[in-house]
């Protein structure tokens, strides 16, 4: 293959990154054309380039005769200068890679005749970062966490994941694309969202967009467009991708919500990364009094190392009062944090109530007034009025009794276990068939007219950004 690396800035970035590409690539195999879009430091980076490659034959070095900025860079590399044939790795200069990436993205990329375009996971690449979920949401994705997670989910995800579109920090293309589909839309220049158009693009006409789970590639980001120019760029180039390709806004929910093994969902819970054990307490719809009673008492009883957080599947949480100060209170739909394990306290009414803790940990504990085998006439009363304790019982990695002590029990005795895998994607993929019969999950064909109207006046008004972005986020 061809890699292609784009640059702008960062003399250290960019050393950081052909360093890299000089220990883990092989070439006298493939080739690299580094292309210098005259940045701000453009003879610095020049001069540290030229003394780094020296006369080594598998690189090549360009420098533009004026700035192009970020697409019209790569499209001048990608279809003027590099002559060999070759498939095109674009790769930024903001990257580090690890051994054995490049053949890992070409083995997926050949693994099937559709699969078009391949990027690897990362630290920080949106949908292809992993952890993407975490147990603590706020906390960032460095490096040195992003590589002990990956070690831990490797040996149980799948090769290959297909997405809606593969990441531009590091995009593998079939060559035989390009030379039918040229390469990016120069609509999008300088940058931001060019690499999502062209997946797209290549989706409709049969070619798939695809993460390599085994390959790992670190990325800083947004080194290129920082401030209000970069969320500008963003918002603006949002927009036309959506009106361009109604469907992108479901296919990336429908990604999220069933697209992606659960092992990748969950991945943050595989190498935790701290003693502590973070709980759900899941309050079932319509919680009666006694419901919030028990679960007071299984909150005040969890041992002092956990971290628990009573939820509500129901629109409120103003409610709920947790009995100790070091508990939390939130909606279920409301909260990003992955947990290790959930309770879910029953008699369970609604199939939210299941979904809901299905995706909030890799283990689930169903606490009902009965345990032991379900007979007929239990069954036919739950049909009769609806229940889904059945099905929550069926997830379930442990079902027990409702007394303060069966919970805190069965609880402790799940989160010191390890997580069974096979269970956990028996669970995903029932509950994904069962709530898309339900129809629990709608995904629109094309996106809001908030979300549009959102993003026109993020794209004018850069500084508003930050408060647009939770109505950006929704469908």
């Amino acid at each position: 293959m061809t890699i292609v690396v784009p640059i702008y800035d960062d003399p250290e970035g960019v050393v950081a990154c052909v360093e890299s590409l000089i220990a883990n690539v092989d070439l006298t195999r493939d080739k690299i054309i580094l292309s210098n879009d005259l940045g701000p430091q453009a003879d610095n980076i020049e001069s540290l380039l030229l003394q780094l490659i020296g006369s080594n034959p598998g690189f090549s070095y360009n420098r533009n005769a004026e700035n192009l900025g970020f697409v019209l860079n790569c499209n001048r590399a990608v279809l003027e200068l590099d002559r060999s044939g070759n498939d095109v790795l674009l790769l930024n200069s903001d990257t580090v890679t690890t051994p054995g990436f490049v053949e890992e993205l070409s083995a997926v990329l050949y693994s099937s005749p559709r699969h078009g375009v391949v990027t690897a996971r990362s630290n920080n690449a949106t949908i292809a970062s992993l952890p993407d979920a975490r147990r603590v949401a706020s906390t960032r994705r460095p490096v040195g966490r992003s590589r002990e997670v990956h070690a831990a989910v490797l040996p149980h995800l799948p090769r290959f994941t297909i997405a809606p579109v593969a990441m531009g920090f590091c995009f593998l293309v079939r060559r035989e694309l390009i030379d039918a589909h040229g390469f990016f839309d120069e609509t999008f220049s300088p940058g931001y969202g060019e690499e999502n158009d062209f997946c797209l693009r290549m989706d409709l006409v049969g070619y798939r967009s695809v993460l390599a789970n085994r390959a790992l590639v670190f990325h800083t980001g947004s080194t290129s467009f920082s401030g209000d120019r970069g969320r500008s760029l963003r918002f603006a180039h949002e927009k036309i991708l959506v009106e361009r390709y109604p469907f992108y806004v479901g296919a990336l929910q429908l990604y999220r919500d069933s697209g992606r093994d659960p092992v990748d969902f969950f991945a943050d819970t595989f190498a935790p990364g701290d003693a502590l054990r973070r709980i759900a307490v899941l309050l079932p719809a319509r919680p009666t009094p006694t419901d919030r009673e028990r679960a007071d008492a299984v909150l005040a009883n969890l041992p002092a190392d956990y971290r628990a957080t009573l939820l509500s599947t129901s629109g409120r949480s103003s409610g709920l009062r947790p009995p100790r100060r070091d508990k939390a209170v939130a909606r279920a739909g409301a909260t990003d944090a992955l947990f290790d394990g959930v309770v879910l306290l029953g008699p369970v009414r609604t199939l939210a109530d299941v979904t809901a803790a299905a995706r909030l940990a890799p283990r689930v504990i169903v606490s009902v007034p009965h345990t032991g085998h379900r007979g007929w006439q239990e069954r036919v009363h739950d049909a009769e009025t609806h229940s889904f304790s059945s099905l929550a019982e069926d997830i379930a990695d442990t079902v027990c009794g409702s007394t303060t002590i069966d919970v805190v029990t069965a609880l402790a005795n799940a989160v010191e276990q390890p997580i069974d895998v096979a269970r956990l994607r028996r669970r995903w993929t029932l509950l994904g068939h069962v709530s898309s019969a339900a129809g629990l999950h709608l995904y629109p064909r094309r996106a809001s007219l908030k979300r549009r109207a959102a993003l026109a006046l993020g794209s004018l008004s850069p500084r508003a950004s930050s408060h647009l972005r939770n109505i950006v986020g929704r469908r």
